[in-house]
């Protein structure tokens, strides 16, 4: 087809239409200031000051970064809709991708904002897009405007940076009403959630040291996924794909009960929970996209919770893993996720084991002879669980229970089988995981010594070797709790 001699029209979007439209893009608060907050990075930004000032209706958002400021020019492009094509070439460090981040971010929370910037050496510069007038004009008009001089001034006093500025903020402010405390107790909780996915989004810029972020004057901590300084986390091999592109890198959690400080349960949990921050970590030039998700792979499961992957992607490969406008999704491609999906088995199944063995030391839980006291059957395609009685204290139990109590002692046992409360189980250790007791908790050893010494005796009599039994010990439920008590096991 030549399009030199097709005749065309031109039919360019409604302003009004248009940018009412871009404010439905799907930004919450936090992914939005998140996304300012790109644009600070990728302008060389090491600090960013938030500030998120109660004024009920008259409620205001201020961002300010010591970043590459820009001239008018460059801040009439910025400002513009679509200022970059997705497709263009980009520096390796440049978190953007559709330049529509700093107008959706802003629209999406505010009917006005103000963007000023000075660069090294230059004059303060300023444009607004205010929606009342936009809807008003029906037209394209950037404004030349800014409605808070002093912000003209604090920006003047600096070498360089840029400034972003929110008023009108309806979409956050809705009805809120200034003097009702309730009202300001509802903001302050936005607040703190911005402060949080700050936090997480942002973490390895907050860790190295080359971002500093302040939010109302209070300088926001990295929250580390990963626990990456906690003795017992364990970091699994890293496996990189499509020619060291891609860089996966497992770690498994401790336990609760091996944490090093019991409020790191509570903050490794995130706002959302344990539960819904397991799974991939998308990392797209060190910064968070995607917090905890299997990518549709495979189901978020309780004892799989443990388990956080990290994956760091280059942003050439934005369009392959399919990441959004809000930088807030991303899916691997078609080609990838059997590697996924086999890096994903591989974690889950080792934090299983972590959670299972609720953070006690265990011996030989996954060796040949290994003895269980429950196990799980299917019988008519459901799963039950039975005491096994090939269990060494079980059968002898049975042994000598052979006669009269026999039939009542099996009766015994298949009851408490049928009647094991397991949805009460599951509820409540999903609920309140760290209220959950491990075989002999909180028993002493002068206890459970006994026990161990009759049992090695026995053995030793049937004629077993001293090393032979320790091991058979060391195999069976529940005394895989206690090596150091079978390693003090001895014939005299």
């Amino acid at each position: 087809m030549n399009f030199d001699t097709t005749p065309f029209e031109e039919a360019g979007p409604r302003a009004d239409a248009m940018l009412e439209t871009l404010r439905s893009i799907g930004y919450t608060l936090e992914t939005a200031v998140a996304d300012i907050i790109d644009n600070s990075i990728a302008a060389g930004a090491t600090d960013v000051q938030l500030e998120i000032v109660w004024q009920g209706q008259q409620s205001t958002l201020t961002l300010s970064d010591n970043g590459r400021g820009m001239n008018a020019e460059a801040l009439r492009e910025a400002m513009r809709p679509g200022s970059r094509h997705p497709g263009q070439v980009r520096h390796k460090d440049d978190l953007g991708r559709f330049g529509l981040g700093l107008k959706t971010a802003s629209f999406s929370q505010c009917r006005r904002f103000t963007v000023l910037s000075k660069p090294k050496a230059g004059e303060v510069t300023f444009r607004c897009w205010d929606l009342d007038y936009v809807n008003e004009a029906k037209a394209w008009n950037l404004l030349c405007h800014v409605s808070d001089e002093s912000l003209v001034e604090e920006l003047a006093a600096q070498p360089q940076g840029t400034i972003v500025f929110w008023e009108k903020m309806d979409r956050l402010v809705g009805n809120l009403q200034l003097g009702n405390q309730k009202h300001e107790v509802h903001f302050g909780q936005y607040v703190k959630m911005v402060e949080h996915h700050l936090s997480m989004v942002f973490h390895r810029y907050l860790e190295d040291g080359s971002l500093t972020i302040y939010v109302n004057g209070e300088k926001l901590s990295p929250w580390d996924p990963f626990l990456t300084a906690e003795p017992f986390t364990q970091r699994l091999l890293d496996e990189t794909l499509l020619s060291g592109q891609v860089v996966i890198r497992p770690y498994i959690l401790p336990h609760h009960r091996r944490l090093s400080h019991p409020d790191l349960f509570e903050e490794a949990g995130g706002m959302r929970g344990w539960g819904a921050h397991q799974g991939f970590y998308i990392y797209r030039n060190r910064r968070l996209l995607v917090a905890g998700d299997w990518l549709g792979l495979f189901r978020r499961e309780e004892h799989c919770k443990l388990a956080r992957i990290m994956v760091d992607l280059p942003n050439t490969l934005d369009d392959a893993w399919q990441i959004d406008i809000r930088k807030a999704q991303s899916f691997p491609p078609t080609t990838l996720q059997g590697d996924f999906k086999r890096i994903g088995t591989h974690a889950r199944t080792r934090a299983v084991e972590v959670y299972r063995a609720r953070g006690r030391r265990l011996k030989h839980t996954h060796s040949i002879g290994f003895t269980p006291v429950w196990q799980e059957n299917v019988r008519l395609g459901q799963r039950h669980y039975t005491i096994n009685r090939q269990h060494p204290l079980v059968k002898d139990l049975l042994e000598k229970s052979k006669g009269q109590s026999s039939a009542l002692l099996h009766a015994v046992l298949r009851m408490c089988e049928e009647t094991i409360p397991v949805p009460l189980i599951v509820l409540s250790e999903a609920e309140k995981p760290r209220e959950q007791a491990v075989p002999y908790e909180n028993v002493g050893d002068e206890e459970i010594m006994p026990l161990l010494q009759d049992l090695f005796r026995d053995f030793r009599a049937a004629g077993r070797c001293a090393a032979d039994v320790r091991q058979m010990l060391l195999n069976m439920e529940p005394f895989n709790y206690f090596p150091h008590l079978i390693d003090k096991l001895s014939d005299v």
